[in-house]
């Protein structure tokens, strides 16, 4: 059986910019996920467990890609106030 000539076509990982600073934002680009026809992103880097612990999520999926955007910002403002106050504890620690 010969290789599928189709095969390494794609690369699966988001180039980083040849030249320059890393991109800021914290997610890769959104894309239509053809198998459940909702837009999707994920986090450019892995989550620590105090992230996770705070409720963050490595992979957001909507189904318009303004659902998507609030969604993310949602998220950013939970990540900043996780990074301006290291010391608050987790969501699920918290009484309601």
């Amino acid at each position: 059986m010969s290789p599928s000539p189709h095969r390494n076509k794609i690369d699966p990982f988001e180039p980083l910019p040849a030249v320059g600073e890393p991109p800021d934002s914290r997610w890769a680009v959104p894309y239509l996920a053809q198998k459940s026809g909702l837009w999707t992103v994920h986090v450019r880097r892995p989550l620590t467990r105090r992230q996770l612990d705070a409720g963050l999520v490595d992979t957001l999926s909507a189904s318009t890609l303004d659902a998507l955007r609030t969604a993310t910002t949602r998220q950013d403002d939970i990540a900043e106030r996780l990074a301006t106050r290291p010391y608050a504890a987790p969501t699920w620690a918290r009484e309601k």
